[in-house]
């Protein structure tokens, strides 16, 4: 099913826009909701550790905002907005 390949695929840390074009998804927020449902249907403590990696691969792409000077600080607020949306989302999930 494709909600398990978009999880498989996230949790190798491809992004979503990339897994939504490799699958075949209109958008990458198709993706998305295709991996939440994937984690709603994992046993609990399988679905605490993906959560965990998750948030995990989040922190890190905020700490690489962050850090990119090439942007400028309205595209990295931006960035940082969507990033910590998802984190949240993550966090309402359990």
């Amino acid at each position: 099913m494709i909600d398990e390949k978009v999880l498989q695929l996230r949790g190798q840390g491809q992004p979503y826009a990339r897994i939504s074009r490799d699958l075949g998804l209109d958008r990458a927020a198709d993706a998305q909701q295709a991996f939440k449902r994937a984690l709603r249907r994992l046993p609990a403590p399988d679905a605490k550790r993906v959560r965990e990696e998750e948030v995990s691969r989040l922190d890190g792409l905020a700490d690489r905002v962050r850090a990119d000077t090439a942007k400028n600080e309205l595209d990295r607020a931006r960035q940082l907005k969507t990033i910590d949306r998802m984190r949240s989302q993550m966090s309402d999930e359990t």
